[in-house]
């Protein structure tokens, strides 16, 4: 996996000197879905009878992503509803919502003189950790509150004046990712010039690309200069697996500013070699009309902060950023963020579809023996960033909102079939079938397996001298050799398939209401630069229905064939204002799920 490396380098970069250019900015652009109807009275015609084909099989003919249509949504009758705020989103599963999420007076230094009321009891998270406080929110909000100047002009240790130094601790990382992407989305000093060839003969002078790109931009990041002081700027060591195709010029000079809406300033950062070349036309990714674009700028030269655009940024900052703001948050509940050690896949009856998620949040297990031998349990709530960029670039914004949404869907229903789990073993595939107990031979020449030779590295017992009989299957210095299991006996040998489940999970829908049936899967869905929190409402009659294509034989309640799925808008990791509110959304649903519910609360029985 991607790590940011720790040791930075000294790196020089003049903002207002002319170099090569790099691709042209892309506007930032989000999925706009217009989805089926569900239906909600009767389960889809699709999945009974001979209308269609089921789940499995419509799956199953997927080749290519192109082939995700409108009927993929339709078959998986999820119920859309509009976009919330956070108290929307707990307010949905719990009528006490505001006591999880965090108010916005905790942004505000709790004051240590004033007396704090005794509280009768302490409140306890259910792995028996201390529910976080003020103090503790504070601690790790502050740091995401700090100016994008400040905070990148601490990791270069640029002088600040009279400006007390600030403290990265817990958000350290996050501002080393935001400060890499910041070189691939900050466009505010974008100026593209012409060849002096082309000057010379045209007469056409420069040709600022920034003003032309500025309203495609404004939604997400519009921002304005303030020129300052020049100073040399950092870069970070880039690892081999990356896979660099092309060295990328030097980036941004640190001290660079910019404004964001709310009057907070913004800087570039360090210089990154991109993941892979630009493409040869690189405004081609823009939605921009042919009489508008200008001429080829390949010749001329270019004077900025960018070293490539979002589209060519490599897909690890995003990931490395998003997961470095979520971990000060979970670990403030003793959850930790670890991606999957066995491949992701949906089941659907006999069809695993893989499935897209970057990492999940687990809780660690109070034992610390268990703890330190890599035992986790949930999952919690799930990440998934992905690196589309330039929605309705194609013409057809429709068709790449489907496919983007059901990218988030599968890694919801993939979680939920993961927490509803809990109390279960794996029944691996073909287990207790007889082509995994029962021999079998067609009987053609030259017996089961031909002359089925060994390939075990130690010598025939005919070959092996009289004198060293006793150290046979021994090598010289005593130890026994490894002997490798011959063609005939790797053939001979029955088993069911390789098994899906993690052995050193627990599997457990950790937050999920014991009273209730239904569970509420949680996923931090990330894009550009910004992230969103969707939730999953599912019910565990449709969770078996997709693994085992089985309908429950009381169907009085028809709820349960179409999942609620909310999602709150997008947050950008840019601006001050939305990543404090998406902290305070994300700590609330930790909050949520963490609590310890009443020990008379038992699962209710899966049957």
């Amino acid at each position: 996996m991607f790590q940011f490396s720790g040791g930075l380098l000294a790196g020089q970069h003049d903002n207002e000197k002319e170099r090569s250019p790099p691709a042209r900015p892309i506007p930032v652009t989000f999925p706009s879905l217009r989805p089926p109807e569900p239906s909600l009275s009767a389960p889809p015609r699709t999945w009974i009878g001979d209308s269609g084909p089921g789940v499995a099989a419509h799956f199953l003919g997927l080749k290519k992503p192109a082939d995700v249509n409108v009927d993929t949504l339709a078959i998986l009758n999820v119920s859309f509803q509009p976009e919330c705020d956070f108290e929307t989103l707990l307010e949905s599963i719990s009528n006490d919502a505001e006591s999880y999420l965090p108010p916005r007076s905790w942004f505000v230094a709790p004051d240590q003189n004033t007396a704090k009321p005794s509280e009768p009891a302490t409140k306890l998270l259910c792995n028996g950790r201390k529910v976080p406080d003020h103090s503790e929110f504070y601690v790790r909000a502050k740091e995401i509150t700090y100016s994008n100047q400040d905070a990148f002009a601490n990791l270069t240790r640029k002088p600040m004046g009279e400006k007390v130094p600030l403290r990265l601790a817990h958000f350290r990382k996050f501002w080393e990712g935001l400060d890499n992407m910041a070189y691939y989305w900050d466009n505010s000093l974008d100026e593209y010039l012409p060849s002096k060839v082309t000057e010379n003969n045209d007469n056409t002078g420069d040709l600022n690309v920034s003003d032309e790109m500025g309203n495609a931009n404004n939604s997400s990041l519009p921002l304005s200069v303030s020129p300052v002081e020049e100073e040399p700027r950092k870069k970070v060591k880039t690892e081999p697996a990356m896979n660099a195709t092309a060295t990328m010029p030097i980036g941004p000079a640190a001290s660079s500013n910019t404004t964001l809406p709310n009057g907070s300033p913004m800087s570039a950062s360090r210089a990154i070699p991109a993941n892979a070349a630009p493409p040869k036309a690189p405004w081609e990714v823009n939605a921009v009309a042919i009489s508008e674009r200008p001429a080829d700028l390949s010749k001329g030269s270019y004077k900025g902060y960018r070293i490539g655009n979002g589209a060519e940024m490599p897909d690890p900052y995003r990931l490395e950023t998003v997961r470095a703001f979520m971990e000060p948050i979970t670990w403030a509940f003793g959850v930790t963020l670890v991606p999957h050690r066995r491949p992701p896949v949906l089941l659907l009856e006999h069809v695993r579809f893989p499935v897209r998620v970057s990492t999940v949040a687990w809780r660690g297990p109070q034992d610390r023996i268990r703890a330190r031998q890599g035992w986790m349990e949930g999952p919690v709530l799930g990440v998934q960033c992905r690196a589309e960029t330039g929605f309705g670039s194609s013409g057809d914004l429709q068709a790449e909102s489907i496919l983007d949404t059901v990218r988030e869907l599968g890694g919801l229903l993939l979680l939920a079939q993961e927490r509803a789990r809990e109390g279960k073993t794996e029944k691996r595939s073909g287990e207790g079938k007889w082509w995994t107990m029962r021999h079998r031979w067609g009987g053609g020449p030259g017996g089961e397996v031909g002359e089925g030779k060994g390939a075990s590295d130690a010598p025939a017992p005919d070959q092996v001298p009289k004198a060293d009989q006793s150290m046979a299957g021994r090598s010289r210095d005593g130890s026994k050799i490894r002997r490798k299991p011959t063609p005939a006996e790797i053939w001979k040998t029955l088993k069911p398939g390789n098994p899906l489940w993690d052995p050193k999970v627990v599997y457990e829908a950790v937050g999920k209401d014991r009273k209730s049936a239904w569970d509420d899967v949680f996923l931090v869905s990330s894009l550009n630069h910004h992230i969103s929190v969707l939730k999953l409402r599912v019910h565990p009659d449709y969770l078996r229905f997709l693994a085992d294509g089985t309908l429950p034989q009381n169907q009085a309640d028809l709820a349960w064939s179409s999942p609620k799925l909310q999602r709150t808008r997008w947050f950008d990791l840019f601006n001050i204002d939305d990543r404090t509110e998406a902290m305070r959304g994300i700590w609330g649903i930790m909050n949520y799920l963490m609590r310890a519910q009443d020990e008379q609360d038992v699962p209710m029985a899966d049957t």
